[in-house]
């Protein structure tokens, strides 16, 4: 049957299509190939060109509910909805048809050395791309070996290679046990056939991790009882019997309000263990998304071996091969999957609730938060969804106080404990008696040291965006962690020598050596990464946060101290030079309602979107006219800060965008 599709590719742009689709319910969601480019059905059109396309999968890509929730997000931000779907579509779907060589003689014989030598680099390869082949010997000859037809052209997909072997039962399983010959085996070879019969299909893979034996996988295929096909990984990985289908209707069910779940990482972790639980007794799926890949490595480390393969990954930590298989297994009832931004667009099966693990890396081109993509796509599927956290941060507590959210606070495990620094010491006395074994050290500061004037009295800063310049260990040249500017180790004011002043991990690193307790066991990070549990954590030096002019500084203050508390098994040591009653400020409960009534006052995010680019200054001018504007200039560079309201966003934000700024963050 002929329909009309229309047909996202990828640019954003729309192809209307009059085709025929070849399976049963929905073309929305399918991946085609069109015209040597790949697109996805988005939608039906009234009127479209005749076009060959085909499906290069049995199963849809996608659906119509992860394609309701891209266009609510798109909205947000003003971003053109089918560009901001290949932005989330993985790498893998995105084929291009190619011109490749190949080479047309079964012998070389006769033939010259230098062309021997050609085609022979070609043969090895079986396709080569041509514009390799022309930068590796040349075009000249090339032109020369496809014109007298010994290299031929030929057009293919280059996608993953994800072909494999795959094995069936060749004949009806009651004709194959009565044709199979009772050996020592025989009970082994039943297993297998039986097998066969229950999955339907199965790689040579899988068939070893069951623990058949290939020998006896062999005697059936010699024996005419087992057959072996390829297909391509995508078309056999769900089993028929999962009655996988797209459904057409959205929003099933008045939902339970979202859930924010904070606390420390172990607890955190055990709670997600106790859902994941009772999700699977209930024969649901989860989907569980984290998009910063030393969490998502650290929950496949702690819940892979719980739940097996329930439990289904989908990051870049999987080959082409499994990432494909995956995608598809993904859509099975009763799983448990895994993934970061890679997965936001699988259209999942049966699913109880959607999940966010760690508010970390949420920002897809600095700006578009993928929290708001989820906050949608649950509403879609008629789920439940739960935000884990090891710090709440405004925006996520002021949902909580007007009751839009619901709360768990699991808390922390660690003892807090503040140790007292002298401004010239970079470890105190007790921090060095209280390390050991599996101990964290954390520093926010990249580097050996900041650099100070003597003759200016300040901290020397970069003369393209002003943030304070780092000074190498050996004193030799500053560079600039944030631009990555690079001079000599000279005052960018005065051009006097600079001195080191203050400290950063490198330095640090070096005193805990200079002790002689540096070992493997005691670990160093600039940032608490929720991707691991140790016994003591120690914040060296975190006061700098604050002494910079930011608008969030504090609340940016608050969540590094919170998640680094959240890793700390036993203890956690704020070292700082600050009084000990403005440390503990960011320790209580209220902390959260202060700065949520400050940015009341003060109009700022949650209750406001705040759009901050930094552009070169003539670019920067033509943003005079938009209200609400505010700039710093730094060199040749202005930061730009516009407050908007939430709809303005929508209009204002590709403005900005237009302009090409050189940084960009909205929050």
């Amino acid at each position: 049957m002929f329909s009309c599709l229309k047909i996202a590719i990828p640019g954003g742009k729309i192809l209307k299509v009059k085709a025929s689709f070849p399976y049963e319910g929905s073309p929305i969601g399918y991946r085609v190939l069109i015209n040597g480019r790949t697109g996805v059905v988005v939608g039906l059109a009234e009127d479209g060109k005749d076009e060959h396309i085909l499906f290069p999968e049995k199963l849809p890509l996608t659906d119509l509910k992860n394609l309701e929730a891209l266009k609510d997000t798109a909205l947000i931000y003003g971003f053109p909805t089918w560009q901001l779907m290949w932005e989330l579509i993985p790498s893998y779907w995105n084929w291009t048809e190619e011109t490749f060589i190949e080479t047309s003689l079964s012998s070389f014989q006769g033939l010259d050395s230098k062309t021997k030598q050609v085609l022979r680099w070609v043969a090895d390869r079986k396709l080569v791309k041509v514009d390799l082949a022309k930068k590796k010997f040349g075009s000249e000859l090339i032109n020369m070996l496809i014109k007298k037809g010994l290299l031929r052209m030929k057009k293919e997909w280059s996608a993953p290679n994800v072909e494999v072997e795959v094995f069936k039962l060749n004949v009806p399983f009651e004709v194959a046990i009565s044709k199979l010959k009772k050996t020592k085996r025989y009970a082994e070879r039943v297993k297998l056939l039986a097998y066969l019969r229950e999955r339907l299909y199965a790689t040579r893979e899988e068939l070893r991790d069951e623990g058949f034996s290939s020998k006896d996988l062999k005697v059936l295929l010699s024996s005419g009882l087992v057959k072996v096909e390829k297909e391509l990984m995508q078309n056999f990985t769900i089993n028929p019997k999962s009655e996988l289908r797209m459904s057409a209707g959205l929003l099933l069910k008045k939902l339970d309000k979202p859930t924010v779940v904070v606390g420390s990482l172990t607890r955190l972790t055990e709670s997600l263990i106790e859902l994941m639980e009772r999700v699977l007794e209930e024969g649901k799926s989860l989907a569980i998304f984290s998009f910063y890949n030393p969490t998502l490595n650290y929950l496949l480390r702690e819940l892979k071996p719980i739940f097996g393969d329930r439990l289904v990954s989908l990051s870049s930590f999987e080959s082409s091969k499994q990432f494909i298989k995956n995608w598809f297994l993904a859509q099975e009832k009763g799983k448990i999957v895994l993934t970061g931004r890679m997965g936001l667009m699988v259209p999942f099966k049966n699913l109880h609730a959607i999940v966010l693990f760690d508010d970390y890396y949420t920002k897809l081109n600095g700006y578009i938060d993928l929290r708001n993509f989820l906050s949608q796509l649950y509403k879609y599927y008629g789920c439940q969804f739960f935000y884990y956290t090891c710090a709440l941060g405004v925006d996520t507590y002021q949902r909580v106080k007007s009751g839009q959210w619901a709360l768990d606070s699991l808390g922390y495990s660690a003892e807090v404990k503040f140790l007292r620094r002298k401004p010239e010491d970079i470890l105190s006395r007790e921090l060095l008696s209280e390390l050991e074994d599996n101990s964290l050290l954390l520093v926010r500061k990249t580097g050996y040291s900041y650099a100070y004037c003597p003759r200016c009295g300040f901290l020397v800063d970069c003369p393209r965006c002003k943030t304070f310049l780092t000074l190498s260990k050996t004193a030799t040249n500053l560079y600039c962690t944030k631009c990555k500017w690079k001079g000599p180790a000279e005052c960018t004011h005065c051009g006097g020598s600079v001195i080191h002043y203050g400290f950063g991990i490198e330095r640090v690193t070096e005193e805990i050596e200079r002790y002689g307790l540096l070992k493997e066991s005691i670990h160093l990070d600039t940032k608490p990464s929720v991707s691991g549990v140790y016994k003591k954590v120690f914040l060296v030096h975190g006061d700098n946060i604050l002494s910079v002019p930011n608008l969030n500084a504090e609340e940016e203050f608050w969540k590094y101290i919170h998640r680094a508390r959240a890793i700390a098994k036993e203890k956690f040591y704020i070292q700082s030079f600050l009084e000990r009653e403005i440390i503990e400020a960011y320790l209580k409960e209220d902390f959260l309602e202060k700065e949520l009534e400050r940015r009341k006052e003060e109009n700022l995010p949650p209750f406001s979107k705040l759009i901050i680019a930094v552009f070169t200054k003539d670019r920067a001018k033509a943003l005079d006219s938009i209200p609400n504007i505010k700039t710093r200039v730094y060199g040749s560079l202005s930061e730009v800060f516009i407050k908007v309201t939430h709809k303005q966003l929508r209009e204002i934000l590709p403005k900005v965008i237009a302009l090409k700024p050189i940084k960009l963050e909205v929050w």
